[in-house]
């Protein structure tokens, strides 16, 4: 398994042609958090009648892979990786610690982004950028 960052859920949406090669190249399931779902409506208006298509399509795909939530074993993880990097200099910040949190608690240890800086920090987890 693979799990997407939100850069690469957005990217899929506008139809990236590198992320969606580097996809079919990988032929492993790609997963999700409930985190990135969270950010992907963080950024949507729903007052603005002209994004409901994004609505539209973000629930269908998230529908259509396999979603982990936030546990209490995730969280704690999120919370080990967050006050590591901090002690370090490093901040990814919240949600980045969470979905990694999340990716590692259940087994992933490779995930899509393009925010690089952010996951190439974390050990226990091999980046794939695109």
């Amino acid at each position: 398994m693979i799990g997407l960052d939100t850069t690469a859920i957005i990217d899929l949406f506008n139809g990236d042609e590198r992320l969606i090669k580097k996809i079919n190249e990988l032929k492993e399931n790609i997963v999700s958090t409930m985190v990135n779902y969270q950010e992907i409506f963080f950024g949507i208006d729903f007052s603005n009648e002209n994004l409901a298509d994004e609505e539209i399509y973000y629930d269908s795909f998230f529908d259509n892979i396999e979603v982990f939530e936030l546990s209490s074993e995730s969280a704690k993880e999120a919370s080990k990786i967050l006050w590591i990097l901090r002690k370090g200099g490093d901040n990814i910040g919240n949600f980045d610690s969470m979905i990694a949190g999340i990716y590692i608690t259940n087994g992933v240890n490779k995930i899509i982004t393009r925010n690089t800086k952010h996951f190439s920090k974390i050990k226990n987890l091999k980046v794939i950028s695109y």
